[in-house]
């Protein structure tokens, strides 16, 4: 029986969201499992109220979700993210929103190929732990750790946010290019003031926003590959998301996690983020052109 976002019965044809499972762990560097992610955040999302109380609304009623099978992905990461990438093509195409489900961070690379072919000046927000900008990793360019590496390689701005480690190659990178980046470190030491500054270089076009689960402190969310001490908590995030919220969304994905046995707190954190996120999106994506068209 197929998993479904809340465990609701779906109506396809009223849908505006659709949601992409992407079982993909082959470039991990540390924990295996990543693979295991979708899955988990699909079963833990029965559990969430389906009411937000923050923003009053209801965007399962609203909205109307529909979850796509998870697909049989190849190994090689090139084969992978082209059956992904015709995935999300096929949801941009049925005029629904797509928010795809890691899986490690290498899937994201799906949605933005796909995304770009249709909007070619947004941007990327991503929150993370790592800023993924290294050439090659572990013999592959299309690792986990080089995502946003490629995504440069399309032509697109990144803007990290949350990041506290690197490698030298990916800090004198960072420098010589001049991307921005918003440590989490000066996140901390700067409070609301660095959350100006990303709204400020986010600009007034679309955006796509990519969550490594590993951007939170491990203490809220330790089910991930590779998790780093002193990351964001829930409420900056949510206050990043909103930031984001406020110019048109693309898309967004959450990925890395990686489900610990006894310990759901990750996936539960993954799924009621995806839906305080679509409560966030739900006035832009119902005055969108058309039925369940994107902004």
């Amino acid at each position: 029986m197929k998993r479904t976002f809340l465990g609701l019965p779906e109506t396809p044809e009223r849908a505006r969201v659709a949601l992409i499972p992407a079982p993909y762990d082959a470039t991990t560097t540390w924990r295996p499992g990543t693979r295991f992610g979708p899955a988990a955040i699909l079963e833990a999302s029965v559990q969430l109220e389906f009411f937000d109380e923050e923003t009053g609304r209801e965007p399962h009623r609203e909205l109307g979700f529909l979850t796509l099978p998870e697909p049989e992905l190849p190994v090689a990461p090139e084969k992978a993210l082209s059956v992904l990438e015709g995935l999300v093509e096929e949801v941009l195409s049925d005029g629904k929103f797509p928010v795809l489900l890691g899986g490690e961070h290498t899937v994201s690379l799906a949605a933005l190929r796909a995304l770009r072919r249709r909007y070619p000046g947004f941007k990327v927000l991503q929150i993370d732990a790592h800023p993924d900008l290294r050439e090659s990793y572990q013999g592959t360019p299309w690792s986990h750790a080089c995502v946003m590496r490629r995504a440069l390689d399309l032509g697109l701005e990144v803007i990290a946010v949350g990041v506290r480690t690197a490698s030298r190659e990916e800090y004198t990178y960072i420098r010589e290019q001049g991307l921005r980046v918003l440590w989490a470190r000066k996140i901390r030491e700067d409070g609301p003031g660095s959350l100006r500054e990303l709204d400020r270089l986010l600009g007034p076009g679309p955006v796509y926003v990519t969550c490594d689960l590993d951007g939170l402190d491990p203490g809220e969310a330790p089910g991930v590959g590779t998790p780093e001490p002193g990351g964001l908590s829930w409420y900056e995030v949510l206050e990043i998301l909103k930031i984001a919220s406020k110019r048109p969304v693309l898309g967004f994905d959450v990925v890395e996690l990686l489900p610990l046995p006894g310990d759901p707190r990750t996936e539960f954190l993954a799924a009621r983020l995806i839906y305080k996120f679509l409560s966030y999106l739900t006035p832009q994506l119902l005055s969108a052109p058309g039925e369940g068209k994107t902004p």
